[in-house]
């Protein structure tokens, strides 16, 4: 690979679109072709993207993760504060 050429990103087969009491999140992992390390992005039905801090070893592992914090924290954290008043109040 030379200087210009990008890396190409691989998509995981976990990708989805998730509805959550009638609203929408994308879930993208990711990662490319010189970096092992999965990425977790969240996308709302805004428009906002949360991308998780640490790549994950594995696809599987990054879902855990979106699903561990959907449990704990709901919706709510994949919203900015103007996102939950525009939601919840």
């Amino acid at each position: 690979m030379n200087a210009e050429e990008e890396p190409e990103i691989i998509m995981s087969d976990l990708c989805a679109d998730v509805e959550i009491d009638g609203h929408f999140l994308t879930v993208d992992i990711y990662k490319s072709d010189i970096d092992p390390g999965w990425i977790l992005e969240v996308i709302n039905e805004f428009g906002t993207s949360t991308v998780f801090d640490d790549p994950f070893l594995a696809d599987g592992l990054a879902w855990q993760q979106f699903e561990k914090t959907l449990k704990e924290e709901g919706l709510a954290a994949f919203l900015t504060k103007k996102e939950k008043r525009q939601l919840f109040h």
